[in-house]
Order: structure tokens, then sequence, then C-alpha cells
């Protein structure tokens, strides 16, 4: 194998920033200065008399650039080969049928030849030799096409974030994320964001953040140029996609290099037009502004007395992210905007996901965000399997006494003082909420829910009932100052909610995240000084009126891009034609409008969450937890076996992946999973 000797062990961290990198290569051509571990000497593919006798051995090499670390810490050449055991990729190569290849060597000739292969470096090293093995996993493989000698990585930001909000982190010198490209690597010469590509002129522009080792300062933005991404970019420039990260040639490069000299466009000069066009709407006419000066509802005006304690929602979305990170809690950027929207549009959200991925806890976290606490105006209630009707959480009126017999959960005691609190906010947790029936205990509330925000009324008995408490004759009024939240666990041992609840929630699936990743987090943390460490500014709590400030309660249609509206019928139409009592209702429709029209933006107006990510997140939350039952009744629809026993694309991933301009990344990869479930037990949940 590839060797360097009286070589001392690196360190772990160095190690893992090395193996976390994403490198490019091909086959490696027949030569006689390959290692000496198959039984053809020279050969780039061929049976190993290292371990098992059928074993295969074979070579890549490198062809783009490599972690600075390999050749600072372990003196590693390019020319050197990276090399790997047929046993050792089985996971990539059985995908690919190898497992029923006649002649192993042949087949794993064939399968790279002429190809672009995406890997990972692994590092061994032999302690009795103090020595170091270049070995690699195999992540995916692409045809070359036009061959190049070199290929140049190119990070992408995490989607979801706009590129006139990238720009303001840049002009701005604050913290950018670039989870594909971390310090091993020399500074990055083009980021892609949204629709536009950038120039980074040089490695002095880009300052590596000290204890976060994928984030970076822009310490030049004036020199940042900027051009619309070519429109043949995803078709040909755009070498072997994967995550936020693709390659482009030695050629590309040249080609884009003439087009920032051509074309380019300085971010300082595009800020200075965006900032003349702000400045331009704040010119309207007094009355005009003075209509805009609304909290959600025009009754709803906001005090000039109150307008210094008003806090912004961007405002209130840095304080959620800052204090999950105090907390360390890991979650996705993303997903915390994703979880707000949700509360701020829906009238209940579900958290749902596989025991211990933080849902309570999140829960815990945006309450806490809010400035809400426990015994006051934030109540958790546990749900019991014994939980079968209304009465189980609310109570029920003895009709001999006239007395009203609360539930122990305390729901109806909260409900009440939340109604007549209306300036604060108030948050119902429904702990494990499918333990019970969800239709049987809720049922109240379902219909209740679906009101108009400023007329709910839950009726805890009949009109015709005597009632001796005030309190509770004439029913509790919801207000818009009460959030509803579910969590769920998601296996086979609790009840799944219907289409009922699906229609009127949002049902948000949370990932866990790697434990490397999660380790990783905690070493940053433990490494970052008092005066890098963020202080989260709790002194405001959130009040209703503030919180129904950053709501716009438009539901129209209309507010929906034409492409969107054809996704949702075009998906309507497919699961209907399955199931007539299941699909996309105007509900839903409206619910996704109004979802979209409440995208959170930043002090400039910038969106902090892409149209085309939350709209991804949608049809997750909203359509696709209602495919489910038996793989004979749905299959088509999530997928397809070809000839040679592969999986296909069924009819919905076909929808999403043919409006090549929108991402629908989150939602593919749910109805992956759900295709792997189908397979795996002959039905999903």
């Amino acid at each position: 194998m590839q060797m360097r000797y009286e070589l001392l062990e690196i360190k772990d961290t160095e190690k893992r920033y090395i193996e976390e990198c994403f490198l490019l290569g091909k086959l490696a051509e027949d030569d006689s200065a390959l290692p000496g571990l198959g039984v053809e000497a020279g050969k780039a593919v061929s049976y190993t008399h290292v371990g098992a006798g059928d074993n295969v051995v074979f070579y890549i090499k490198v062809c783009s650039d490599e972690p600075l670390l390999l050749k600072n810490l372990v003196n590693k050449s390019p020319d050197e080969v990276y090399i790997t055991f047929d046993n050792r990729n089985k996971l990539y190569l059985d995908r690919e049928n190898y497992q029923y290849a006649d002649d192993k060597v042949r087949f794993i000739r064939e399968h790279f030849k002429d190809k672009l292969i995406l890997f990972k470096p692994k590092l061994n090293y032999d302690y009795a030799k103090k020595r170091y093995h270049y070995n690699f996993d195999v992540i995916l493989v692409e045809e070359e096409g036009e061959t190049s000698t070199h290929y140049v990585p190119v990070p992408h930001i995490k989607k979801g974030i706009s590129h006139k909000r990238f720009e303001k982190l840049l002009l701005d010198q604050k913290p950018i994320e670039l989870e594909q490209h971390n310090h091993s690597f020399d500074t990055p010469e083009f980021i892609v964001c949204d629709s536009f590509i950038y120039q980074i002129p040089d490695s002095d522009s880009f300052e590596k953040y000290k204890t976060r080792t994928t984030t970076y300062i822009c310490q030049k933005p004036e020199e940042i140029k900027k051009i619309p991404l070519p429109k043949d970019w995803y078709f040909s420039m755009a070498r072997i996609p994967y995550k936020d990260l693709c390659f482009i040639s030695t050629v590309t490069r040249g080609s884009l290099i003439d087009l920032f000299e051509e074309s380019g466009k300085l971010i300082v000069d595009s800020y200075k037009e965006v900032e003349s066009e702000t400045n331009s709407l704040k010119e309207e006419p007094k009355e005009k502004k003075e209509s805009k000066n609304y909290l959600g509802e025009e009754n709803n005006l906001i005090e000039n007395s109150d307008k210094d304690n008003v806090v912004e929602e961007y405002e209130f979305l840095d304080r959620l992210s800052a204090l999950a990170e105090q907390k360390e809690l890991i979650y996705d950027q993303n997903d915390l905007k994703n979880l707000h929207i949700s509360l701020k549009t829906g009238n209940l959200t579900i958290l749902g996901g596989m025991s211990g991925t933080g849902k309570s806890e999140l829960a815990r976290l945006y309450a806490e965000a809010l400035g809400l606490s426990e015994g006051d105006n934030l109540l958790f209630l546990p749900v019991s399997p014994s939980f079968t009707e209304p009465s189980d959480i609310l109570g029920f009126l003895n009709q001999q006494t006239g007395i009203y017999m609360e539930s122990d959960t305390g729901l109806t005691s909260f409900l009440i003082k939340a109604s007549k609190k209306k300036d604060k906010m108030f948050m119902v947790v429904f702990d494990e909420m499918n333990l019970g029936q969800i239709e049987h205990y809720f049922s109240d509330f379902i219909s209740v829910l679906e009101g108009p925000r400023d007329n709910r009324t839950l009726n805890l008995f009949s009109g015709n009932s005597i009632c001796h408490q005030p309190d509770y004759r004439e029913g509790i009024e919801i207000g818009n100052n009460v959030l509803f939240v579910g969590t769920m666990n998601i296996d086979e041992s609790v009840k799944m909610p219907t289409n009922r609840i699906l229609d009127r929630s949002n049902f948000l699936i949370l990932e866990k995240k790697g434990f490397l990743e999660a380790k990783i987090y905690e070493e940053q943390q433990l490494e970052q000084t008092e005066e890098e460490k963020t202080i989260v500014d709790m002194s405001t709590v959130i009040k209703a009126e503030n919180f129904q400030y950053w709501i716009s309660n438009s539901d129209s249609l209309s507010s929906l891009e034409d492409d969107e509206l054809k996704i949702l019928d075009e998906i309507h139409e497919q699961i209907s034609s399955y199931d007539s009592q299941t699909g996309v209702s105007f509900r839903i429709a409206k619910s996704v409008a109004k979802y979209l029209g409440n995208i959170p933006k930043d002090e400039d107006g910038n969106e902090l969450l892409s149209r085309d990510v939350a709209f991804d997140y949608q049809i997750k939350q909203r359509i696709l937890p209602k495919i489910r039952g038996y793989r004979d009744q749905i299959e088509n629809l999530i997928f397809k076996i070809d000839g040679e026993g592969k999986i296909k694309e069924g009819t919905i991933s076909m929808i999403l992946t043919k409006y090549e301009e929108k991402n629908f990344e989150k939602s593919l990869r749910y109805l992956e999973q759900k295709s792997k479930e189908l397979i795996r037990n002959g039905y999903t949940l």
C-alpha cells in the first residue's frame, strides 16, 4: 500500500477533517509503479493475495484538490493513488449488483471505466511500521464525458438561504457556513448560492473561523463578484453534484473566469442598488405607510408607546438559534425556521420522528424563546393510551350537581387563563400525542381550530345544561395567543394520525443528526472562548400582539406561482387515482399559500428561507404523509423496480423532478425512505 515511513500518528481531529472531505478521482491506469497488492503486478484492478483469495483490489488516482493536511502532516504526493478492496466498498458495489458478477475484476474495471468517482479518503495507521495507508469509500459515480485532468471543488451555500441574504452576510462580515468545505482545504475560488455564482479573488478574502471548521468570515467583501449561474450549469458544467458541493473542469473554470471578467458585478454595487430601491419605497405617502403598520389584523394596531418593545421576527429567530446553541441542542437552522412558520400559520403543529430525535426538547426550546414558562403559560400534557374521549383531557359536567369536574390534565383551567390574558402567549404541548387515538380525545378541538382565529369557542357542554361556574358556562374562547403542538413517535406500536388530522396540521418529521456531527459540535462548543459564545438576550418576552405582528393572514391561491399550483394539481391527480378520498384538498392548498406568504425576512427584507425550500417542506409535511398503505396499493406512487432489480422513481417523484428549476430534496428523500419501508415491510405508515 501507499506509505510514508517514520510518521507519527496525527491527531483524531485532524484525521477527521481529512476523512470528512469529498474528493474526485478516476480509476488509475495500469502502471508498473502501482503498489504490489494484486496478483497481477501493475494492474489497476486485480485479484489480491491480501486476505481472502477472491478479494479484488483497485486503485484510484485523485483529480481534484486534496486537503492541505494530507501534504502538511503525512507528506502525501498527488501522484500517489488511493487503494481499496471490494469488500470494503461492498455497500456501494452491491447496489450495482456486483455480488452476481461472474468475473469481479472485469466488472469493476468496466463499471469505473471513463467515470468520475466521488469518494471520501480513509487514513489507516500502521502502528508497527508507523505509516499511513490511503484508502477510500466510494460515494457516487458519474460518466465523465468530456475529459479533464483536474477538477475544482465548488461548494454551495446551504439550500434555503437566498442570494440576497448571503450577500448581506458577506458585506456585514458575519459567519457563513460551507458544510462540505472544511478548513483542511484552501479558500474556495467559487461559491454557488441560489441562482448565482460568486468569485472569491484570493485566499486572504476569507478568514477561517477559529472554532468552527466549516465556517468562514469574508474579510474583503468589496472584492467579491457575482454572475448568474450559466444556463448549462446543471446540465454540463457542474459535475457529480452531491449535497452542497459539485466540481468543475479546468475548461469550465477558464470559462467562468472569462465570464467574471466580462460581466462580473461587485456585490457592493448590487447592495447599493437594493438600498436605493428600499429608500425610494420609504418615501411613500404618509397615509400609505400608516396603513401597513398593523399586527396581522387591522384591529391589532401597535401603540406608539410599545414600538420600542417590539421584537422583530429575524431577531426572534436569532434568539431561537442562539438558545439552541447555548443548550447544546443540535437542530438544522432551516428546521427551526420551518417550525416557526408552521406555528404562526397553522392551528396544530405535530413534531414526528423516531424516539430520541429531540421533539419534546424542540417544543420546550421554542416556548423558552417566546418567554413562556411551565406553571404559567406553558402546559406539557402527557397523552395516555387511556384517552378515548374529550372528557379525558378536559373534564365533564356533573349533571346532578351542576359542577364541572375538570380533568387532571389541567387543560381547561389553562385555556380559561389564556382567554383572560389575551396579551400573553400560551402554548399547549400534547406529548406522545399518538399514544391515544387523536381523533377521539382531540375531537372537540378539530372543528373549533378550523374556525376564524378571532372567533373560536370551545363549548364544554350543551347550552341547555345547568352549570354553577361562570367560567365554564359560556364555553372557552380559543384566541390567537394559544399555540398547539403535538409530539409523536413514528413506529408500528402507536396510532398514526388519520387524514383528518393531517389535513389540519403541519406534520414535521425530525431527522436524527449524525453522532459524529454531534461530537464535532460538542468539541467546537468547548473550544469557544467566553467572548465567542453567543449571549442570548431574553429581556423581552414575546407578547401576543408582537407574535401577531409577524403574521400575514393571506391564504389566497393567487399568491401561489403557476408551477406550484400545477405541482399540487398533478400530485392530487396521482394520489386520488389510487384513493378517491385522499389527495390535495383546497384546505391544504390554502395552508401552503399561507405558509409561503409567511416566510420570515431579515432587516433588509431578504427571505430567511428560500421559497423553493419552503415549498419542499410543505410538500413533505402536508401531503406526502398521507401516502401510506400496503405495497400493492401504493408502490407505483413511490417507486418502481426495473428489469435489473433496481429501484426507480415512482409517479410522485417523477412530478417533483420534472420541474428542473425547483428543488425537492427533502420530499424526494422522504419518498425514498417510504420505498424502503414498502420493500422491507410490505407496507408504510
